[in-house]
């Protein structure tokens, strides 16, 4: 009776035993490595659009402060100016008796602000781009106090003066910015790279020549 057939070549007993083995360091090495770099991309990831998330929450805000700024001006008859450093901001009122913009005191919603670490702003005023001071002023100092007056002023009228405000991080374009137009429209824009700034919100309803613009701006 026929017996079972074995193989006897040695290269079937190597290609069994490292089988049997399962992988080598080599291979284990280079899987760890692959990981690694899955791991690191994830998280440059996470934190690149973490970054960006901080830039859309405080132009955001900057935004929704403005428009409620404008909303008090009309109903109290104040006149408000807002005061923006390279890293930060805050708002001022404009006391008639003293003839002077004093801070707004005991009031959340136009505390003084200072912006995450790696943010800058830059502002435009009439198409001028501002000189800014490189972190807060001192309001205890008068001398300081009269240097540093508001650039932007929201008067009790309703109207803003026009204005170009952008966040920076580590000096790369700008994607989000806000803006005050000579029709009195406030707006929050965003681009993505150096494609035309899109209009996210705005406190004026857009006209069919305001729409026309916009897809007109989408195309290029």
């Amino acid at each position: 009776m026929p017996g079972i057939h074995r193989s006897t070549h040695p290269s079937s007993h190597r290609a069994t035993s490292r089988s049997a083995a399962g992988f080598t360091l080599l291979e284990i090495l280079v899987v760890i490595i692959v990981i690694g770099v899955i791991v690191a991309s994830a998280t440059l990831s996470i934190g690149v659009l973490g970054r960006d998330r901080e830039s859309e929450e405080q132009m955001q805000r900057i935004w929704a402060v403005l428009k409620q700024a404008r909303e008090e001006t009309e109903l109290q008859g104040l006149d408000l100016g807002m005061f923006v450093s390279a890293t930060g901001y805050e708002f001022l009122r404009y006391d008639g008796r003293e003839k002077r913009w004093l801070p707004i005191d005991g009031d959340p919603l136009f505390a003084p602000r200072v912006a995450p670490e790696g943010l800058r702003f830059r502002l435009w005023v009439e198409a001028r781009e501002i000189v800014m001071k490189p972190g807060p002023v001192d309001r205890s100092d008068k001398d300081e106090d009269k240097k540093w007056l508001p650039q932007i002023f929201i008067l009790s009228s309703g109207d803003v003066m026009p204005f170009e405000l952008q966040v920076e991080r580590d000096s790369e374009p700008a994607i989000w910015r806000v803006v005050s137009l000579p029709d009195t429209d406030l707006r929050l824009e965003r681009r993505a790279g150096m494609e035309p700034w899109s209009v996210i919100a705005q406190t004026r309803p857009p006209t069919d020549k305001d729409k026309e613009k916009d897809a007109r701006n989408a195309k290029r």
